[in-house]
């Protein structure tokens, strides 16, 4: 998935169970916790596995449940202790991450691949090092080929509605996450 995909598919889930725990909105700074859970993965992954050897591939160490779970366990305690929401943020935008990334390429016409959600136990296939730039145009390029297919247009309509679903949830939210680049009355 793309990382605005990620974004929406994070914040949408984590907005809808603000709702659903009777909180009115999330908060800024839980906003912040969804766009760095929603990335975090592929933060430690893309780097790690394309640009060196330190990781197989792309989709291992941060995509593996076994790394995952005590990741965001640690998250939510260090947060609870600190009376503080955004572990919970974060967790639910991370592990809204992986299961995306197991759907994704099924829903653009791949095969089903789910052997990196128990990385190392299943050993991924390897990808030699690659200029990390480069090998984000490749998929890119590839990404605007299966676009231009009519499952390309279907899929395209359905990322539409995500991202416009989730512009219109953050709004109806009251753009959490804005009143932190606005300067405070103190700031000046």
């Amino acid at each position: 998935m793309w990382p605005w995909e990620h974004l929406a598919v994070g914040y949408l889930l984590y907005s809808l169970l603000v709702r659903a725990t009777g909180r009115s909105r999330p908060r800024g700074r839980d906003v912040l916790a969804v766009g760095l859970g929603s990335q975090f993965p592929d933060l430690v992954d893309k780097p790690l596995g394309w640009g060196t050897t330190l990781l197989p591939s792309g989709t291992s160490l941060a995509h593996s449940l076994l790394f995952a779970i005590p990741i965001v366990t640690l998250v939510v305690l260090v947060a609870r202790y600190r009376r503080s929401s955004t572990g919970t943020a974060f967790a639910v935008a991370y592990l809204a991450h992986i299961p995306s990334d197991v759907l994704y390429p099924v829903v653009l016409g791949e095969e089903l691949r789910v052997g990196f959600l128990l990385w190392p136990l299943v050993p991924v296939d390897p990808m030699p090092p690659t200029d990390i730039v480069a090998r984000v145009s490749e998929l890119f390029t590839d990404f605007l080929g299966v676009v231009s297919t009519q499952a390309g247009l279907r899929f395209l309509f359905l990322e539409a509605f995500l991202l416009g679903a989730t512009l219109l949830l953050w709004h109806a939210d009251g753009l959490p996450g804005l009143e932190l680049l606005r300067p405070s009355p103190t700031d000046r």
